[in-house]
Formats: C-alpha cells, structure tokens, sequence
C-alpha cells in the first residue's frame, strides 16, 4: 500500500508540475566541470534572485536609465512582471540564455527580451514600449539583435 501511495504520489506529482520532475538518483554523475554553460528553462525574477553575476550585470544596464517603463526599472528590485522560462540559443560565440518578460498591464505592448552570456556577466536587451518604442540596450552585435527580435516572452 505505501509503495502504491509513492507511487501515486511521484506520478502525480509529474503529470501536475509545470516542471519536468527528476528523481536523484536518476541523475548521471558529472566527471567534468562544465565550463558556465547557459542553463535554460528558468524564470527571470528566479536568476535575478539567485545568480549574484546575473544580477550585477542587469543592474549594470539599467541602472540610471529613467527612459524606461517603471515595470522594467524594477526588474531587479520586485517581480511586476510576467516573464515566460528561459531558453538557450546557441551563436557563432556559444550559447546563450534568453530571457522574456512583459507589463502585466500590456503584454503585447511593452515587453523586453534579455539574453545573457553563459557565465551571466554579460546582458543585452531590446525593450519595446507604447510610450517609448524600441530601445536597444548593451550594443547587441548583429546575431544577438536577431536573437533578440525573436518573439514572445
């Protein structure tokens, strides 16, 4: 019976969860470091909170900039945002993590994308806004730009 209810319980857990569930000991173990590859699959307010590389590359592109919306100043500081998962691109450079997250209030309106260099001490974004329109901010070489242009949050 109680092998049942774990049973249950993990297959619920699964089928429920918005992320892919992974049992320890089904993990491999790593021989080798990997060198600070883009991770993927993560939210923005949860790497802003948790990578202090991260966080001090993004302070250092925004800070000072008031010719932004207010929801984008304070990504940094608070979650008024809506932000979809991270996923990794891969440029002539290697790969990097791309990060979306838009106004609550206005989504399709007033968005950014941010991508990030593996090691996270790098940032690039494009913010577009009603009120403002395109910014680009961090010079994107070209392939970042694309990137960058790439729809969705």
């Amino acid at each position: 019976m109680l092998r049942f209810l774990v049973t249950f319980l993990l297959v619920s857990a699964a089928v429920l969860s918005p992320a892919p569930l992974v049992l320890a000991e089904s993990q491999p173990a790593q021989t080798t470091q990997p060198s600070t590859p883009a991770i993927g699959n993560r939210a923005l307010n949860h790497v802003v909170a948790t990578s202090p590389e991260h966080k001090k590359a993004l302070v250092a592109l925004l800070r000072g900039r008031r010719d932004l919306p207010e929801w984008a100043r304070s990504i940094i500081t608070s979650a008024r945002y809506v932000t979809g998962m991270s996923r990794v691109v891969t440029l002539p450079e290697g790969d990097f993590e791309l990060f979306g997250a838009c106004d609550p209030r206005n989504c399709p309106n007033s968005h950014i994308r941010i991508l990030f260099s593996p090691d996270g001490a790098k940032v690039w974004a494009r913010l577009i806004d009603p009120k403002d329109g395109q910014q680009l901010l961090g010079e994107p070489s070209a392939d970042q730009m694309r990137v960058l242009m790439t729809p969705g949050i």
